[in-house]
């Protein structure tokens, strides 16, 4: 029965799926890859060119049904689909780079979530003054307009939301040159080149978009961001994402821990953007990402039971912290210490060892010689979702 089976599903052609299935398939692919597919047979060329393409899209995503484009032709489908699919690829966590133009600290992070009626809406990220919880405010907007294209505002600002490849994206006051526009192809600084260089005429961009700013009560400056791509934990890589903890002073800091391409952990602090200072200090690393499995040596738990963990000072009394340790990392620290006066001399502060603490519940703390305290982190984010905000 399985040999028929599997030489009946053989003998099938990619031209003899029913069009929900062509559609499924579709669904999956960037635009640029589904108008390739669409050249590989007539069947995948016809469910390319359906109206029911953006539908198959938004089912994928678990969105609503997206409105009809008033227009009823391929053309107005396709535009549908590619805004979905626009949409999809700003999902996620983002960071701010510096700004050519010094001002006010901003917030590092950004957050684009989904909002109903398939809008996706972001948010600006910082700590919260209330213990662990993130403070989450109004950014930018992004939707789906009757034509198919997608619009994004500011409050009520009209703006662009560019994409400069794949994980980098900037957000600019509005324009009818800028509407739209996409880059792809090239390493990041080529096409930010390109992106600013292939103007009609040089300035003519941003003096179009100052104007714009006066009209509406001020000048918005072009913001930049890089996308976070490993921002949650997974098994193979539990240090990996973006974290929050409790630092020395009592106050909330974010933490990016990444893996690199030669098993190699690295741990930056992420705060406020002021003028060119990017908010993203390097805190400790290590090219060793070997855990040490339990039983422990006496030495180690020693080492963590004279630590104190940093604890969250809320209405008057200390919420206490006891967690199993499951494993534990050696990692060395970065000139940018936790401890603003460890006891090692200067010549050894970027090679004080530390310790990782890994939880039993998947959050972990850690520490460093000459300082006896334990920074405990949490998630910033679980399955998508921001979590613990204000």
């Amino acid at each position: 029965m399985a040999t028929s089976l599997a030489a009946a599903a053989a003998e099938t052609a990619l031209g003899d799926l029913p069009e929900d299935a062509l559609l499924a398939i579709l669904a999956f692919l960037a635009p640029p890859d589904a108008a390739a597919a669409a050249c590989a047979c007539r069947a995948l060329a016809g469910a390319a060119s359906s109206p029911e393409l953006p539908l198959a899209l938004a089912l994928r995503l678990g969105l609503p049904p997206p409105r009809r484009s008033p227009e009823a032709c391929p053309g107005s489908a396709r535009r549908l689909f590619r805004s979905l699919h626009r949409l999809r690829r700003l999902l996620g966590l983002w960071r701010r780079l510096p700004s050519s133009h010094p001002a006010s600290p901003s917030p590092s992070l950004a957050a684009f979530e989904w909002a109903p009626r398939a809008t996706l809406a972001a948010s600006l990220l910082a700590p919260s003054a209330h213990g662990l919880a993130v403070s989450k405010s109004p950014f930018v907007t992004v939707s789906i307009a009757e034509s198919g294209d997608t619009v994004a505002a500011l409050g009520e600002v009209p703006v662009c939301v560019n994409f400069v490849g794949d994980n980098h994206i900037v957000v600019e006051a509005a324009s009818g040159e800028d509407e739209g526009e996409e880059m792809q192809g090239g390493s990041p600084p080529e096409e930010m080149y390109m992106h600013f260089a292939n103007r009609r005429s040089p300035g003519a961009g941003r003096r179009r978009r100052e104007r714009l700013g006066r009209r509406k009560g001020g000048r918005m400056e072009p913001q930049h961001f890089v996308r976070i791509p490993d921002a949650e934990p997974t098994k193979a890589r539990p240090l990996q994402g973006l974290w929050k903890g409790i630092c020395e002073n009592r106050t909330l800091e974010f933490y990016l821990v990444t893996y690199d391409d030669i098993g190699g952990v690295t741990c930056r602090r992420v705060s406020e953007t002021k003028g060119h200072n990017s908010g993203y200090s390097p805190l400790f690393w290590t090219t060793d990402a070997t855990f040490l499995e339990p039983p422990f040596s006496e030495q180690e738990l020693d080492r963590y039971s004279c630590c104190e963990h940093i604890q969250v000072v809320t209405s008057g009394h200390t919420e206490m912290q006891s967690k199993g340790v499951s494993r534990i990392m050696c990692i060395n620290s970065s000139y940018d210490l936790v401890d603003p006066h460890p006891s090692a001399p200067l010549d050894d502060m970027r090679n004080l060892e530390g310790r990782i603490w890994l939880y039993e519940d998947g959050t972990f703390g850690f520490g460093f010689a000459g300082s006896n305290s334990i920074i405990d982190l949490r998630h910033v984010s679980l399955d998508g979702c921001i979590v613990d905000t204000s």
